[in-house]
């Protein structure tokens, strides 16, 4: 009698429901950038007109979301990721309730604040989550969805939240953000039972070290905020710069010398990891900068209105839905992960040059290299994660996710704010000064991108070690088995 063939082994229970439950949360998270900025002049009708209030509105949220993501994802390694993404959502629908009622904007401003500190945990633990629980080409496919939903909300939040807006207020924004959330925390007890074999790292928090790295952070976002408004040679800028490289530096010396660092530093010192981690920071500036400038530059150039310049940044955000599918499909067929992401910033870095070089003959001619640039930064944003944490240990998944994310939003940080004092001492109602503004940011944008991306696929091709990441399931964590 011959023996059956061997089946593969069932899946965890809950593991069904553990996509859609982060695809969900994930799509929350720009969304509540771009509700917020579709909603800022309905809330200032509504609360008072104050720069200040509105101002924080927005920066409050990026503040400790910046903050937030390296803290994350090392506690969630401790602790358990699932308990750390399950306390995430509860405190970013915490923020998204207060903001619902907010009467007045010290409610707003501090329950943005929250709910920037919940979609660190958001982002940073579910992609580590994804990161344990799947291999192989389900796990290629899992991290392409994350990037095709994280376009999608990225494509159509503005037009969903400017609807919602014009339908019953701001508040709705932020009422249908609650709802997606409410959801996802009524799924995670669900998909608890598929996080039981994930691996934990014995060890306490480094709260010294946290707290280093959110003070750093902090002045040096502040310090960029001043900067763009005060110029790059002003006291305010300089004394935040130098205070937040002190703490940076304190933060170095702090993690070289911890027991149980935040950021572990050999995870740094992995060569193919810091390269594929840097692939973000040219989409940084890239396909960032374009989206925040080239609606500017639509109004200011063309005449164009708010809804038609959005309407028409479609030609770039769109791209994304299809691309990290694609990227998906290529990676199952063989395509080595590092020579997509040389393509992706080869697309990049010439579609950017190309938008450049059509904008003065009008905006027909700059459809073609904002799908290139689209296309370029959709090829990656479905890959890159799953790329670089696939050379981390899995027990520092999430720590690995945390940094992915603290350089994505510390270099965009960067690229706004030093290209955007650029872009206002250009830009204005002439069409020249427009145009002017408009081929400086993208000169600038693509000789940063180009450098980071040439060092970036240094990186990746130099020959290193094998990846830490075991690539079958991670051992059950004893203390979830009692020890067996």
């Amino acid at each position: 009698m011959t023996s059956a063939p061997d089946r593969p082994a069932a899946p965890a229970p809950g593991t069904r429901l553990l996509m859609p439950v982060i695809l969900l949360a994930i799509f929350t998270v720009p969304l509540s950038v771009s509700g917020t900025a579709v909603s800022l002049g309905d809330i200032a009708d509504d609360l008072g007109s104050s720069s200040v209030g509105e101002q924080w509105v927005l920066n409050g949220y990026n503040l400790t979301f910046a903050c937030s993501t390296l803290v994350w994802g090392s506690v969630a390694d401790i602790i358990g990721r699932w308990q750390a993404l399950f306390f995430g959502l509860l405190t970013f629908g915490a923020g998204s309730a207060l903001s619902l009622f907010a009467g007045n904007y010290w409610v707003l401003d501090g329950a943005r604040l929250l709910a920037g500190a919940g979609a660190g945990a958001v982002f940073s633990v579910g992609t580590a989550v994804v990161s344990s629980h799947f291999e192989g080409e389900r796990r290629t496919r899992a991290f392409a969805l994350l990037g095709s939903v994280a376009g999608l909300s990225l494509a159509f939040g503005p037009s969903l939240c400017g609807l919602l807006t014009q339908l019953a207020g701001w508040r709705l924004v932020y009422g249908f953000q609650l709802a997606c959330l409410v959801v996802a925390c009524a799924g995670m007890p669900l998909i608890r039972r598929a996080a039981a074999h994930e691996q934990r790292r014995a060890a306490r928090i480094d709260w010294p070290g946290a707290a280093l790295f959110c003070t750093a952070t902090t002045v040096t976002l502040g310090g960029l905020a001043l900067g763009s408004a005060t110029g790059w040679a002003s006291a305010p800028f300089l004394l935040c710069t130098a205070v937040g490289i002190g703490c940076y530096g304190l933060f170095a010396w702090r993690e070289s010398t911890a027991p149980n660092p935040l950021l572990s530093l050999r995870t740094l010192r992995s060569r193919r990891f810091s390269g594929i981690t840097l692939v973000v920071a040219v989409a940084s500036f890239t396909f960032t900068n374009a989206v925040a400038y080239l609606p500017v530059f639509f109004q200011g150039a063309y005449g164009a209105s708010a809804g038609a310049s959005g309407a028409y940044l479609m030609f770039l955000t769109l791209p994304v839905l299809v691309a990290p599918l694609i990227a998906a499909r290529l990676t199952a067929r063989g395509t080595p992960a590092h020579t997509i992401f040389t393509w992706s910033i080869g697309l990049l870095v010439v579609g950017l040059v190309l938008a450049g070089a059509t904008a003065s003959p009008g905006l027909v001619w700059m459809t073609l290299p904002m799908v290139v640039v689209g296309i370029g930064f959709g090829l990656q944003a479905g890959l890159v994660d799953g790329e670089a944490l696939a050379h981390v240990p899995a027990d520092e998944a999430g720590m690995g996710a945390g940094w992915i994310n603290t350089v994505r939003l510390g270099s965009e940080a960067i690229a706004v704010s030093l290209f955007g004092s650029l872009f206002a001492s250009f830009a204005g109602d002439a069409d020249d000064a427009s145009r002017g503004g408009f081929a400086a940011i993208t000169i600038g944008s693509t000789l940063c991108a180009a450098v980071l991306g040439i060092v970036s696929v240094l990186l990746m091709r130099r020959p290193g070690p094998s990846p830490t990441r075991n690539p079958t399931r991670p051992l059950k964590d004893p203390r979830v088995t009692g020890g067996r």
